[in-house]
């Protein structure tokens, strides 16, 4: 029945666009026999050319648009990027695109001025001037058949490099058993480095039997084998983990905000409305750390924020 339908507004679109262009073509067939009809039976045509310069001087005025509608003839007659019901990205040639798959629009009706869309998340509708889909790409998903699919896995550096090969033939074992979802793994290889951090990161490219127009089905069974590749390095012992980032509790060289103060149990530390200016700006990058005025107060004498809360629970 879906079928159905997309053949039927395919068929009457096709039609619309058309029966537009027809008469394109017979408004420049008229205007040509009359012309030839005027030569023939002896009528002056001076006053028809002076009548052309009127339009030839229109020309200049409408000539960018005029070109920009032309663009988007060309664009839906002659390079024909996409039917009704495709699945179309459009996006800036000159930026890069997502390895996941672009963002969506069903196309729902096409015409010579404009392109009628559907956003595939939202169910929004909008359209498209042609003659500005002419400098854009288009991407078609309809058109792009065995999409491949990237799943990004990090493994500690510590782990031999026999028991990753046997993490692979693991998944890729798991991927041939479902013939009617993947083709094949397309690789497995390492693709950065990150001694510092204590990682290699590895991506898993899959073959997927569906097109990207089928996008839902995809990115489903891409989350089933991310889950699967989960579950092995558990069980393997290959789960990276990575190691708590070092957290400074001193006070020393940092200001205090304005009201952390009273959240504190500080209520006698004075703040200036200097003091709150350079706490709320920051200090200077290029000077070494200052230890605010508050802390060479003897009597304070705190060090660290565990001190602080400890001291000022004792005064509540």
């Amino acid at each position: 029945y879906k079928r159905a339908r997309v053949f039927r507004a395919t068929t009457l679109n096709s039609a619309q666009i058309d029966d537009a262009f027809e008469g394109l073509i017979n408004m420049g067939f008229y205007i040509i026999v009359v012309f030839i009809v005027m030569v023939a039976i002896g009528l002056d045509t001076s006053k028809v050319l002076s009548v052309s310069t009127v339009f030839i001087s229109l020309s200049f005025l409408i000539g960018s648009s005029a070109s920009r509608y032309l663009e988007g003839v060309l664009l839906v007659l002659a390079r024909q990027p996409y039917d009704v019901g495709d699945r179309i990205a459009i996006s800036n040639p000159q930026e890069d695109t997502s390895c996941d798959g672009s963002l969506t629009w069903y196309v729902e009706s096409i015409s010579l001025f404009q392109t009628t869309v559907r956003l595939a998340a939202t169910n929004e509708v909008a359209s498209y001037s042609n003659s500005s889909l002419a400098h854009s790409r288009i991407i078609n998903a309809a058109r792009s058949p065995k999409a491949n699919t990237y799943v990004y896995l990090k493994f500690g550096i510590d782990i031999p490099y026999s028991k990753v090969m046997i993490f692979k033939d693991v998944i890729e074992k798991f991927v041939k058993e479902r013939p009617r979802e993947f083709l094949k793994m397309d690789g497995f290889r390492a693709v950065s480095v990150e001694a510092d951090c204590g990682y290699i990161k590895y991506v898993v490219v899959l073959a997927h039997i569906e097109s990207w127009q089928n996008i839902a089905i995809i990115l489903q069974e891409k989350a089933d084998v991310s889950s699967f590749c989960l579950e092995v390095s558990k069980k393997m012992g290959m789960r990276f983990i990575a190691p708590p980032m070092p957290i400074d509790l001193s006070l020393v060289g940092r200001k205090i905000l304005p009201g952390e103060a009273a959240e504190i149990g500080l209520t006698d530390v004075p703040v200036t409305e200097n003091e709150t200016r350079e706490a709320m700006t920051g200090l200077d990058d290029d000077l070494p750390p200052r230890i605010p005025a508050h802390f060479k107060n003897e009597s304070l004498g705190y060090q660290s924020i565990a001190e602080m809360f400890a001291k000022g629970a004792e005064k509540k």
